[in-house]
């Protein structure tokens, strides 16, 4: 098995550079001799997986999909007929920097094991660590549903399309799937595709900073976004004594962890690609690095909305400051024309986007201090001096306040503090460092509200969503932070203390980031999917149509009390889009949590299940049925029987007039006449 996905991942490797690469190298044109190999590398793939995006939604819109083989291959065959072994050289220089190459590779293998071990096939059945069950198969459900359809239907709730959500990352995979369809989805999302992001995100980091500065803060800035955790590692040691854990004790998950989600991974490789571009615009102002600005940046909100939020905020300040400085509207045109393209982008994957937004100010800084911190005394006492009223101990207010604002940034920024000096240095020389310098006000612009947005708001759905806008601050401090590092270690002359201060900065920035692999791996994962079940599963796969709506009993958070150790079933942990990814087909509901995030009518949906699988009112359920054109009911055995206010309520299908078609130890499948 190890073999054949190794074999499989070298094929992954080909195809992904012939369906990618030389489309963007042709793209790139003649703006290759101004480029050197690393950053031919870079826009080559971010201006391909645009098109790629692209093109796979304007074929499906005149239902020409199956043109889409046929595109690719010729214009990449095009590009490799064209430049032929010039397409190798980038490579050639990527492969002559060992540093890079080195700290790619071991990046690489950190933000992948999060996914890695996932959803691969032990002798137990599918396992599954921390949140990917969930998680991995929303991705892999809609990948499917992409295959069919774009857009998508629904996957968690039958007879809809899906709507509120960004998903041009899932047509980036679920297209690469289409075509490509002997890989298996589950390798694709769990071990493929993160090692393709994370490779971009790497040379896209370096790429940048590399050209704006020198190599040497390219390689500290790679350093800063693979390997940096937060300080949670001190709260885990002053609780528990054990120094490898806490990424989240101050709410904010770290880059380490960033490909575990695919949006917000392929926002920051096409954020980090936009601004290569950009800087090279802003030294040209020619209109091909237009053209490619806006190419990159033109759908980055159908990536992650965030994304978009942030390049926005960045292109809109450095367009006002273009004005206010030389009275030009270079960046102006650029930031209109982006910001057209994004907010139609985002109407026609996302109706409602601007209603998730729930005005809660301060909600992150106070559930650290009570939740993650435990420190409920400190909100206590904030109450009391409110209460009091007076002057002083409004100024009391303040300084608690104060202090717990500074506990968030420096906490969720680990040593990418060491980047706050030459932040503030910048703001202190403001009109040389920022208004005249278009990079720094884009960055430092895309902080701010990146950082704001989750002081003053919560998302609907899924509340603390919203706090992965911090790790667009944590990207763009841990650039300044890998500038303060250069230069502090310039200014060291003695080669020890230099080896001091790399190993203390290594030896503080790591021990979450280890603890990550720790709190996975160090125990068993949180759930499976038996033997029996993925046998159920295929039988229905192959014995059902793809346009089939299976139903399933609702999730019951009780049921995981009838298990004394981990992993769990599936059906027994969280309610997951498994049924759907595993089937390729539609659910009546499930991945409850998704879909009230993306604003569906969830509890009436519940409602009817719980009448159908526990009443047993077969007038009703013959109605039921009929009218929600459900055609199979998956059962596994567990979740048959519900315990309701003390009353066992078990799920009784020869009063619904269903057939049996399958039955193992764990799963009864019966189909809808």
């Amino acid at each position: 098995m190890i073999f054949q996905t190794i074999a499989l991942f070298i094929i992954f490797i080909f195809l992904t550079w012939f369906s990618f690469y030389p489309l963007g190298y042709l793209l790139l044109n003649k703006n290759t001799q101004k480029l050197n190999g690393i950053e031919i590398i870079t826009l080559s793939f971010a201006l391909s997986i645009v098109v790629f995006v692209l093109l796979a939604v304007f074929l499906a819109l005149i239902k020409a999909r199956f043109l889409m083989v046929f595109l690719i291959a010729g214009v990449n065959l095009f590009s490799i007929y064209k430049y032929k072994l010039k397409l190798l050289v980038p490579w050639k220089e990527f492969f002559k920097n060992p540093v890079l190459l080195a700290l790619v590779f071991v990046g690489i293998l950190v933000q992948g094991f999060i996914s890695f071990p996932s959803g691969y096939l032990y002798k137990d059945g599918l396992l599954f660590w921390s949140s990917q069950g969930f998680d991995g198969f929303w991705h892999i459900s809609l990948m499917e549903a992409i295959v069919k359809n774009i857009p998508p239907l629904m996957p968690a709730f039958s007879g809809t399309y899906l709507q509120n959500y960004h998903y041009l990352v899932d047509i980036l995979m679920g297209e690469y799937n289409r075509i490509y369809s002997f890989f298996s989805p589950l390798d694709l999302y769990f071990r493929f595709f993160p090692v393709l992001f994370s490779f971009l995100m790497g040379i896209s980091v370096y790429s940048f900073m590399n050209r704006w500065k020198n190599k040497l803060i390219g390689y500290w800035s790679v350093f800063f976004t693979y390997f940096v955790g937060s300080f949670g590692f001190i709260v885990t040691y002053l609780n528990s004594g054990k120094i490898f854990g806490g990424e989240t004790a101050f709410w904010v998950s770290q880059l380490n962890t960033v490909v575990a989600n695919p949006p917000h991974a392929s926002a920051i490789i096409l954020l980090c690609a936009f601004l290569l571009s950009f800087l090279l615009f802003t030294k040209s102002k020619s209109k091909s690095w237009f053209f490619i600005c806006f190419l990159i940046g033109s759908v980055i909100a159908g990536f992650k909305i965030s994304g978009g939020v942030v390049l926005l905020a960045g292109m809109g300040t450095v367009s006002l400051f273009q004005i206010i400085r030389e009275k030009k509207f270079n960046y102006a045109f650029l930031f209109l024309a982006i910001l057209v393209t994004n907010l139609i982008t985002v109407k026609l994957v996302s109706k409602d986007a601007a209603s998730y937004l729930i005005f809660q100010p301060w909600w992150f800084i106070t559930t650290m201090l009570t939740e993650k911190l435990g420190l409920l005394d400190w909100v206590r006492r904030v109450q009391t001096y409110l209460s009091v009223g007076r002057v002083t101990s409004y100024l009391r207010v303040v300084e608690y306040e104060g202090a717990a604002l500074l506990i968030f940034v420096v906490g969720n920024l680990g040593m990418r503090i060491a980047g706050l000096p030459v932040i503030a240095q910048k703001l202190v020389k403001f009109k040389s460092k920022i208004l005249d310098s278009p990079i720094d006000a884009f960055m430092l612009s895309a902080t701010f509200v990146a950082f704001v947005i989750p002081m003053l708001f919560l998302q609907k759905g899924v509340a603390s969503n919203i706090i992965q806008f911090m790790q667009y601050v944590l990207l763009f401090t841990g650039f300044y932070a890998a500038i303060f590092t250069f230069d502090l270690l310039s200014k060291v002359k003695h080669i020890g203390v230099k080896i001091a201060i790399i190993i203390l900065l290594v030896v503080l920035s790591v021990p979450t980031v280890i603890g990550n692999f720790v709190e996975f791996y160090g125990s068993a994962p949180n759930a499976k999917i038996s033997p029996n079940e993925l046998v159920a599963l295929n039988f229905l796969k192959d014995n059902s149509q793809p346009n089939d709506i299976i139903l399933a009993p609702p999730f019951s958070d009780g049921l995981k009390y009838n298990y004394k150790t981990n992993p769990l079933p599936i059906y027994a942990w969280s309610s997951t889009g498994y049924v759907s990814s595993l089937t390729d087909r539609v659910t009546y509901l499930s991945d409850e949590d998704m879909a009230r995030q993306t604003n569906f009518p969830v509890d009436q949906r519940l409602a009817n299940e719980n009448e159908f699988f526990y009443k047993n009112d077969v007038a009703y359920n013959t109605e039921f049925l009929k009218q929600e054109n459900v055609r199979f009911i998956y059962i596994p055995k567990s979740q048959d029987t519900i315990i309701d206010n003390g009353h066992t309520e078990t799920f009784n299908p020869s009063l619904s007039g269903m057939v049996k078609v399958y039955s193992n130890p764990e799963v009864d499948i019966y189909k809808v006449d």
